[in-house]
């Protein structure tokens, strides 16, 4: 996606507010959605009254969304949920929305206390020293002591849950940016189309691969063969998976050259590719096939062999899925 991202254009925000507040009501936790600036998207689910009137106060407004923004952008720099404290010692977390490795939200929740450790955690703005925040805070302390109280660990495995949730949002925002590419393009075909159904039919093909192509790759593979992470985290593995075309790399090896665990490099690389890995490599196998066939003279047996596929009736079954034809036909396809 090449335009501004904005949540609010994304998501339905009616439907994605009635969740919220599920969410809210089952794990006590306010929640809310904020914009890369820390400016609120949807409403306040769950709100707790001494945070209600510091959001709606006009001063103390500034600060939480100051808070909000600095916890979020910790959180997108981290790639992980990042749990804090806000100006007013509360518990608050940020789960990082990021498209292209870009950061463009986080779902923020919170509003609750410790029952041990607070103070461990990190402030991400310390105004003590301010006379209106002390003032406020001393006003309306009788409110904070009704706050509910959890374990860091049960805040971290709700963390884990709302970073499912983001990941989901993720993923609607690059599945409708496609189907709105391939809405617009299917409109000129239609305004071309007056030859017969199977020019149709061909130009409907070279239509599904050519968009294939821009998801797959997402327009940042060079002419040099080398494709440029958006999250540079991940440029040692996609180097490792276009050096070595004639092996099949598993998460655990990747993992190791970026240092992060297995399941963690398969949430990275769904970010980054918009799809699980298994689907992106597949499909990486086959691209690359579909250049070798373009530019080779290299048979179908021989091409398995150096895209290291076992049998070539794997690798053969393997392309019908993506092409939805053999690889011999898609070649004589195109040399016609």
């Amino acid at each position: 996606m090449e335009n501004a991202f904005e949540l609010d254009t994304v998501l339905d925000i009616e439907k994605w507010e009635k969740l919220q507040d599920k969410i809210a009501s089952a794990t006590h936790l306010a929640i809310l959605l904020v914009d890369y600036r820390g400016v609120p998207v949807t409403r306040h689910s769950q709100v707790k009254p001494f945070c209600h009137l510091a959001r709606t106060d006009p001063q103390m407004s500034k600060y939480c969304e100051k808070c909000d923004a600095r916890g979020g952008l910790e959180a997108a720099r981290t790639y992980r949920p990042f749990i804090y404290r806000c100006h007013f010692d509360i518990i608050d977390m940020a789960i990082p929305i990021t498209v292209e490795g870009r950061y463009v939200g986080a779902i923020m929740a919170g509003e609750i206390m410790l029952n041990h450790d607070q103070d461990d955690l990190e402030q991400v703005l310390d105004l003590k020293n301010l006379p209106e925040v002390a003032a406020f805070k001393s006003e309306h302390y009788q409110l904070l002591e009704n706050y509910p109280q959890v374990s860091l660990n049960d805040l971290k495995l709700t963390a884990d849950m709302l970073e499912e949730l983001s990941e989901y949002i993720v993923s609607e925002a690059i599945k409708k940016d496609f189907l709105a590419m391939s809405y617009n393009k299917t409109l000129r075909f239609s305004k071309k189309s007056a030859g017969n159904q199977q020019d149709s039919e061909q130009h409907d093909s070279l239509f599904l691969n050519d968009t294939l192509r821009y998801s797959l790759l997402k327009k940042r593979l060079q002419d040099s063969g080398i494709y440029l992470a958006e999250n540079k985290l991940l440029q040692p593995a996609i180097d490792a998976i276009f050096t070595n075309k004639d092996q099949h790399l598993d998460l655990h090896t990747l993992a190791k050259l970026v240092n992060v665990s297995p399941n963690y490099l398969s949430r990275l690389l769904r970010r980054e590719f918009g799809e699980p890995f298994s689907q992106i490599y597949a499909k990486l196998k086959i691209y690359w096939a579909q250049e070798l066939l373009l530019t080779t003279d290299l048979s179908v047996n021989a091409i398995s062999d150096t895209l290291g596929f076992l049998e070539p009736s794997y690798f053969i079954r393997s392309f019908k899925k993506v092409a939805h034809m053999t690889p011999l036909k898609w070649r004589q396809q195109k040399k016609d």
